[in-house]
Formats: structure tokens, C-alpha cells, sequence
């Protein structure tokens, strides 16, 4: 069997990748097919649909994908962390570094996800320093390959990024780094492996071996020293999981280098502790509540306990020597986990409801429930890859035309996809082959007209080969900067190799000959051909020809006719 995990292509993912990179899933007997998704929301229809049997998932999303809070509920579980820390909020560089949230006030900020750490983290930074980020601030989703062109066109002002983009944007000079999510809270978690219902209920030996393979991998990154951890990064982007782009900023991540001359936190950007510890999951569920996404009250640790399973993980990083036996709290200041409900509503701009509101009775009759089952599902497929093209009939009523729009919008973004990577496909065999070109240039320049001193001030220019106006040029150029340079008092071209002199080689002659006389060096000519001797006898100004000999030794042996400078 084939397990099927879906990832977005960030460092976060940073175990999953090391994992396949390293072969880990293969020592474990097991056949991974590991796919990039396009968006968060794309894997959390995934899960919902049990299309894949596992995916880096952020933890919120995971919490309330299993829950289901704003959607359907699937039965999820979240068995380990993928890494603490890696996110850092910067702004545009025409809004300079900031330094209090009050500076923030007015601004767009893209976060991955309205269900992520990123979000939740900035909101309590926010409220902290006295914005309500719910009415003072625009906070947008934004996937996080696209926050370095956002933030670039001025469609955000600001982004809290995970690595390797929020490094992108500093290297590239996008923007400015103003502060990395570690120092809200310090080893706070970020993504998750998490498994839909199939694979540990059907085949729970691989789904125990894949974990595995998951927490060594985690483990591997952790006792990893910097240059250990940039060789970690050039793999996976070798195997192509991550983009070519991305390499530089991703080594200096793990590597833990500071982002800038102003970055004195230390090297801890990254951490891939795995244990997704039950506490986590009752302040993000109280985050739910604080700002708004979760209403009327819950059952915090239990309805956490149900999706974060800290057991397993916890036990194989014990046996591999890990130091993961306590979440870490340190950096959550104020929060009762004995009292989370009521500890965010003492929080400023404290945006809970009281009352749950029920789910809207279904009124569909079962024939129109499946047919939008059917749909989802479909959806759920083009996640996970291109649409099936085939022929589709549907019946004509409303919800027939929703199925035949949507049909035509699904065969349309397939098409423009192919189309995409087609059109990159001929600029890169372009750019390929004008790379061939040029250096194929470069060596004709190089091997067909060599400057070589045969004896004290004396150079010797041996034409070889068609010659075209571009590489006339640069013979004449090479030739003349060559004499002065060397202090030449004779420059011998040798046409021995070019049986045929045409028009472009006559004009290159004629100027060089002219040129070398007046930077004080005679052009001698050597090597001439009868069929030669015929188009040089054609010029227009036999005068300016050069003094033409039979051969290189009578060359070397003739009296200057030029004083030396």
C-alpha cells in the first residue's frame, strides 16, 4: 500500500521532508507518495474527505478540523508536532521597522490562516499593547509562498511569515524584520503531523512506523550543529520538496543565523520538538473563543485531548533521548488552564460569544445532499491533483447548473495550469539552450582567435574559421588591447587556417592593420591562400594593407617597418 501525505511547502515541514529525504520512510518498509498542497485549506479538505492518511497541518487547523469548528468535523488526530518557533512578523520597508503594536494601527498583515499560531499570536501581541486587532487592524489570509509578492505590490503592509518566506522577504529586501513569534512565546507550537480515521484504524503498523520515521527525523534535525542542519536543507531541496529559490533563505533558518544586524535572540529560529501536548490544544481553543471563531463554552482539555494525542510521540522521542517531557509554558502569560473561559474573557477585546447557536436544519432532500457530496468530493480530488477531464451529464435544475459551473471552472484552472507549466517549461528549455549558445560563443571567441607572444614584442593571431561581424569585433578589440597592453611592436595574423577571406574578414584586416599602426605595431600577414590573395587584391585601398609574408618563419625573420614606442 501507498500512504498518501500532503504538505505545504514550508519549513515547518521541515521533519516530514527531512524524513523522505533521508529515505527514513523506505528503512520502515513503507511507500510514500508525498505531495505539495496548494493551500491550507486544500488539506483540510483532504482530511475532512479522508482523501490522504496523513499531512502537515497547522495545529489549530488540525484542532478545528476535528472539532468541527467553522465546518465539517472529520475524525482527525494530531500524533506530533512538526516544530516549535519559525515565524516573525515583518512590514513593507516604506513602512519602516516598528516597534510598538500601536505602529501596526490601520495596517493590512497576512497571516497563513485564520486558524494558525501566527494569527493567534499576533492578536494577543496586539491586544497586549493596547490594539484590538478585530477593529484596528486588517488581518488577511495569505498563503505564505505568496506574502514575498504581496507584501512587494503593496496588497499587505505587513506579514507574520513562517521561514523559509519571512527570510525571503528580508534577503531579497522586501521588508523589514520587526519581531519573530518566539519572543511572544517562546518554543510555542506551530504545524502538526496529523492522520485521518483510515490508516491508523486499518493499517496501524504503518501508520506507528511513518510517526516514527516522522520523530526520528525530529530528532536527526535536533542533535544537528548549523552546517549539519544547511546540508539538511540542500537535500530537500535537491529532492525537489521545497523551491531552488528558497535554499539560501531556508540554511540560514535551520542554521538559526540572524535574520539581521538587529536579530540578537540568539540561534534558535527553529525547534522540532514533537509532542503535541493537551495543553496547546486548550489555549488554542480558548484563542477560538477570545477572538471570536468559537462560541458558547467547552470542555477544553477534553475536547483537546481528543484531537492532540501527546502519547506516542512523547514515547518515541523518550527512547530516542529527547528532551520533550513538559509543554512549554512560559511564554503564556496570564492564562489560567484551570479557568481558560474565563481567563480570556479578562483579556482585553475579548470578542466571545456566550451563546452557541445551533447549525441551520438541512431542508435538502437525500438525492441533493449526495449530489453536494459529490461535489465536495471533487473538490476534495483536485487538492489532491488535476481533475478528471471526462465527459459529465447533469441534470438541468439549479443545483445541475452549480454542478455544470463549477465543472467548467475546474476543466478551465486545469487547463490554465497545463498551459502555466508548459509556458515554464519552453522558457526553461529556452533559457537552456541560449545558455548553450553563449558559452558555445565564448569558447569560438576564445579558441578562434588566440593571442599568444611568440617572441619579445612580438604577438602571434591565428584566424581560424568563418568570421562574422560580432566575432570580427571582438577579434579587433582582443588584438588591439592586447598590444598595448604587451607593448607589441608586431602583430602576425595568421590565415592559414581561413582558406577564404570574405567581405567581414577583408574589413577586419583592413581595420586592424590600420588600428595596430597607430597604437605603434606593425600587422603582418601570413598564410595567404590564392583564393585569398584574390579578395585582398580586390580592395578598395591596397595602401592599407598589411605587409603580407609567405609563411610564420619568414614572418618572425622580416625587418621592422615600424619604429617601437
Amino acid at each position: 500500500m501507498i500512504e498518501r501525505i500532503v504538505y505545504v511547502p514550508i519549513a515547518c515541514s521541515m521533519p516530514l521532508l527531512h524524513a523522505a529525504a533521508r529515505g527514513f520512510f523506505e528503512q520502515k518498509g513503507l511507500s510514500v507518495e508525498l505531495r505539495r498542497a496548494p493551500s491550507w485549506d486544500a488539506v483540510r479538505r483532504l482530511l475532512t474527505h479522508d482523501k490522504v492518511d496523513a499531512a502537515h497541518v497547522l495545529a489549530p487547523l488540525a484542532l478545528a478540523t476535528g472539532l468541527g469548528i467553522d465546518g465539517r468535523a472529520a475524525p482527525i488526530r494530531a500524533r506530533a508536532l512538526q516544530n516549535q518557533n519559525g515565524s516573525t512578523l515583518l512590514v513593507g520597508k516604506a513602512h519602516g521597522p516598528i516597534t510598538a503594536p500601536h505602529d501596526l494601527v490601520g495596517k493590512v498583515i497576512g497571516v497563513p490562516h485564520r486558524f494558525s499560531m501566527q494569527y493567534y499570536l499576533l492578536c494577543d501581541w496586539l491586544a497586549r499593547g493596547g490594539v484590538n486587532p478585530l477593529m484596528d487592524v486588517t488581518i488577511r489570509e495569505v498563503p505564505p509562498p505568496r506574502m514575498p509578492r504581496w507584501l512587494a505590490l503593496g496588497r499587505i503592509d505587513g506579514a507574520v511569515a513562517p521561514e523559509p518566506f519571512a527570510q525571503l522577504i528580508v534577503d531579497r529586501g522586501i521588508g523589514v524584520a520587526c519581531l519573530q513569534s518566539r519572543e511572544v512565546w517562546q518554543g510555542h507550537p506551530c504545524c502538526t503531523l496529523s492522520f485521518g480515521p483510515t490508516l491508523w484504524r486499518e493499517r496501524p503498523e504503518h501508520a506507528r512506523a511513518l510517526l516514527e520515521a516522522v520523530v526520528e527525523a525530529q530528532a536527526e534535525l535536533e542533535r544537528m550543529d548549523p552546517e549539519g542542519r544547511r546540508a539538511a536543507a540542500g537535500l530537500v531541496v535537491a529532492k525537489g520538496y521545497l523551491p531552488v529559490e528558497a535554499r539560501s533563505a531556508l540554511e540560514k533558518a535551520l542554521a538559526g543565523e540572524p535574520m539581521g544586524p538587529s536579530d540578537t535572540l540568539g540561534p534558535d529560529r527553529l525547534g522540532f520538538a514533537p509532542t503535541p501536548f493537551v495543553e496547546y490544544g486548550v489555549w488554542i481553543l480558548a484563542q477560538m473563543q477570545r477572538w471570536g471563531q468559537l462560541a458558547g463554552d467547552v470542555e477544553h482539555h477534553a475536547a483537546a485531548g481528543e484531537i492532540f494525542e501527546a502519547g506516542p510521540a512523547r514515547a518515541i522521542a523518550a527512547r530516542l533521548g529527547m528532551k520533550d517531557a513538559a509543554p512549554r509554558l512560559d511564554g503564556v502569560r496570564g492564562f489560567s488552564f484551570d479557568d481558560p473561559l474565563g481567563a480570556v474573557r479578562a483579556a482585553p477585546f475579548c470578542a466571545h460569544r456566550a451563546e452557541h447557536r445551533p447549525p441551520p436544519t438541512c431542508t435538502l432532500s437525500a438525492p441533493a445532499r449526495d449530489r453536494i457530496q459529490s461535489i465536495l468530493e471533487r473538490l476534495a480530488d483536485m487538492a489532491w491533483g488535476a481533475p478528471d477531464l471526462g465527459v459529465s451529464t447533469f441534470e438541468d435544475d439549479e443545483l445541475g447548473e452549480l454542478e455544470r459551473a463549477l465543472d467548467e471552472s475546474l476543466r478551465a484552472r486545469a487547463f490554465a495550469e497545463e498551459a502555466l507549466v508548459e509556458h515554464m517549461e519552453l522558457e526553461e528549455a529556452h533559457a537552456r539552450q541560449d545558455a548553450r549558445i553563449e558559452a558555445q560563443r565564448a569558447l569560438i571567441r576564445e579558441l578562434g582567435a588566440p593571442l599568444a607572444p611568440v617572441l619579445p614584442g612580438v604577438l602571434l593571431l591565428p584566424l581560424v574559421g568563418r568570421i562574422d561581424r560580432e566575432r570580427a569585433a571582438d577579434i579587433e578589440e582582443r588584438a588591439l588591447r592586447a598590444a598595448w597592453e604587451t607593448s607589441a611592436r608586431r602583430v602576425i595574423v595568421d590565415v592559414t587556417g581561413a582558406r577564404r577571406i570574405d567581405d567581414e574578414a577583408l574589413g577586419l584586416v583592413l581595420r586592424l592593420s590600420r588600428a595596430l599602426r597607430l597604437v605603434g605595431a606593425e600587422c603582418l600577414l601570413v598564410g595567404v591562400s590564392p583564393e585569398a590573395a584574390r579578395t585582398l587584391a580586390s580592395s578598395p585601398d591596397p595602401a592599407a594593407l598589411p605587409r603580407c609574408v609567405r609563411d610564420l618563419s619568414a614572418a618572425l625573420g622580416a625587418p621592422e617597418r615600424v619604429n617601437p614606442r
